[in-house]
């Protein structure tokens, strides 16, 4: 079994506060003058929907992995990593894959694991290929690192459209929550066995209110100022694509506290809408009637407003989407009608337009102190990241605000939040298109740190290049350190072997590895690496600071045998003391080098 990267502690109390201070200028010093970043967290593939965990002084980031050249959210395994320090993260490959489950045939989208009794339980989402949608499954390990194995040939949740994104949290009192959904938000109380819940309370649909998850569109009580009221929480917004312009149909209360119907006009699908006609669009019917406004169209491109309760009703809307055919006006649906209209009624049910609240999905649910926080992706799309409070795990919650906003430069359309605390200092997971050749289908994993406001919210949070400048923790170098323990790569990818070990690979001339914060103490002399390689000639520099640091000495490669015929293979290095980023530097000839296992000084 692979060792575990060793860090060496921070200390608590004055003295943590002075090594606290030493790691800063440290860390200070040490970042390069240009070129490198921290984010994203891993360069060897892309990572996305990250779900952090902290046991064991380590921190370990479960994420989704995104297959090269996707063009759809096209993903087949999970993969986990882990951190002493929050800035070198240790691959250990996928611990859990679709193969696993045998209900399961596509979309290994978000999953999150949490440790209870000396179980590992590891909460996924797929698709289930005879249902053809979503459901929740759950595996058992006794390692964080997997492998994973599911209880039971089924999945744990197959309640609902959209349950995807399971979140699980285990408050004080022992009880434990699975959380769940797009675009509806769902918890069940998992029983204690963790692999079941209570099903006599059964799936619980958390109500979306406006006061818990803020109206999705801007400024809606203040689109039309004829109105005395507005339900935000029945409306619709729909495109026109051949203008690229936005509607929205909303059910309000008029001056004389009459039910209507409004619209607006904007050019985003969250507004802010403006009242282009200065009164409602639709009036003069029952109030009952009056609710929850959908648009359909048919088959000729027509389009057509619809509500109501106990009857539907509909009018014809006219090319300009803000006026209806007044020859025809509002005619009740007919019963040969019905079906037809019920059925495009339904299909917008789930849509973008009808989601009346901000919470889209990815529910992150986490206590501090007395207080409860629902961390979610934020809506429309593209996605930005936003929180809710409540005193329970199971609301009523409290709209906070936005933490992070939409991404413009290097963002996907889509995030995904996570809150961990580690070693006195709190730390936001979330998800970009940054990395190189990245888009919204091939996203890259990425971390702040940040402090809570004194009064317990959560400050706006910027997506920054360099994320963490400083290590929780030292490199210790005199104990093995896995090769592809990394805080920044180009080039190199890591493989596992038939049994099970991981190790970096496809490695080329100009590759390299950066190792951050390595404290060599008084001094190492010798370096050492656990290598295989079907020929000799290739090289590691191994370098201070910088690709062009100081060079501390160059070993150079003796063929092995094969690609997977391990050697340790050592060199004399200058003496090095105190603490540096370190860079191994791959040189050789045109074709793949050799493959690397670990590394160790003496």
């Amino acid at each position: 079994m692979k060792e575990n990267i060793r860090f060496k502690k921070s200390d608590d109390g004055p003295s943590g506060i002075i090594l606290s201070f030493r790691m800063l200028i440290a860390a200070l010093l040490l970042l390069p003058a240009a070129g490198w970043g921290q984010n994203p967290v891993i360069q060897t593939i892309y990572t996305a929907d990250p779900a952090p965990m902290v046991h064991n002084d380590t921190v370990y980031v479960y994420t989704t992995h995104d297959e090269d050249n996707s063009t759809w959210f096209t993903m087949n395994e999970w993969r986990v990593f882990a951190s002493g320090d929050m800035v070198n993260w240790t691959d250990y490959g996928s611990p859990l894959s679709l193969e696993d489950f045998s209900w399961a045939d596509k979309n290994a989208w978000a999953a999150q694991c949490i440790y209870r009794n000396g179980k590992y339980y590891f909460y996924i989402c797929a698709n289930h290929k005879e249902l053809n949608r979503m459901a929740i499954g759950v595996a058992v390990a006794d390692s964080p690192t997997g492998p994973f194995v599911p209880p039971y040939d089924e999945p744990l949740v197959a309640a609902n459209w959209g349950d995807i994104d399971p979140s699980v949290f285990i408050d004080d009192d022992g009880q434990a929550y699975l959380y769940w959904g797009n675009p509806n938000l769902y918890y069940v109380k998992l029983n204690e066995d963790m692999i079941s819940y209570d099903k006599e309370l059964g799936v619980v649909q958390e109500p979306l209110t406006e006061e818990g998850f803020k109206l999705r569109v801007l400024h809606a009580h203040k689109t039309f100022s004829w109105a005395r009221s507005i339900d935000g929480l029945a409306s619709h917004s729909v495109k026109e694509e051949s203008t690229n312009t936005y509607y929205w149909y909303v059910s309000a209360r008029d001056e004389n506290n009459r039910k209507v119907i409004a619209v607006g006009k904007g050019d985003k699908a969250i507004g802010p809408f403006k009242d282009v006609l200065g009164k409602p669009l639709v009036a003069g019917i029952a109030d009952e009637e009056l609710i929850n406004p959908t648009v359909v169209v048919d088959g000729a491109g027509k389009s057509y407003l619809t509500w109501g309760n106990s009857s539907l009703w509909y009018v014809q809307l006219g090319d300009d989407m803000v006026s209806y055919d007044k020859k025809v006006g509002i005619v009740e649906v007919p019963e040969d009608k019905k079906e037809w209209f019920v059925s495009k009624i339904n299909g917008e049910t789930n849509s973008t337009g009808k989601r009346y609240t901000t919470y889209e999905e990815g529910p992150w649910l986490y206590k501090r102190d007395s207080l409860y926080y629902l961390l979610y992706p934020a809506g429309g799309v593209p996605e930005h990241l936003a929180y809710s409070t409540s005193k329970s795990p199971t609301g009523p919650w409290i709209y906070r605000d936005t933490i992070m906003p939409v991404i413009e430069k290097g963002g996907a359309f889509t995030n995904h939040p996570g809150i961990i605390d580690f070693k006195g200092k709190s730390y936001l997971f979330y998800h970009d298109a940054s990395l190189s050749g990245g888009n919204g289908f091939e996203r890259s994993v990425c971390v702040e740190p940040f402090a809570f406001n004194p009064d317990g919210s959560i400050p706006r949070i910027r997506p920054t290049k360099e994320g963490v400048l400083v290590p929780a923790a030292y490199v210790d170098p005199y104990r093995r350190v896995e090769a592809e323990t990394i805080a920044w790569e180009e080039g190199v990818e890591t493989q596992k072997t038939t049994s099970g070990n991981i190790y970096v690979t496809d490695i080329h001339n100009g590759d390299y590895i950066k190792v951050r914060s390595v404290d060599f103490g008084k001094g190492a002399k010798t370096f050492e690496a656990a290598v295989a390689a079907m020929a000799s000639g290739a090289k590691i520099e191994i370098r201070k600071g910088g690709l062009n640091g100081t060079l501390l000495g160059t070993l150079d490669i003796k063929k092995t045998g094969g690609e997977q015929q391990w050697k340790t293979q050592s060199v004399r290095v200058t003496k090095i003391t105190g603490v540096h980023d370190i860079f191994f530097v791959f040189k050789g000839g045109e074709d793949k080098l050799f493959n690397f296992d670990w590394w160790q000084f003496r």
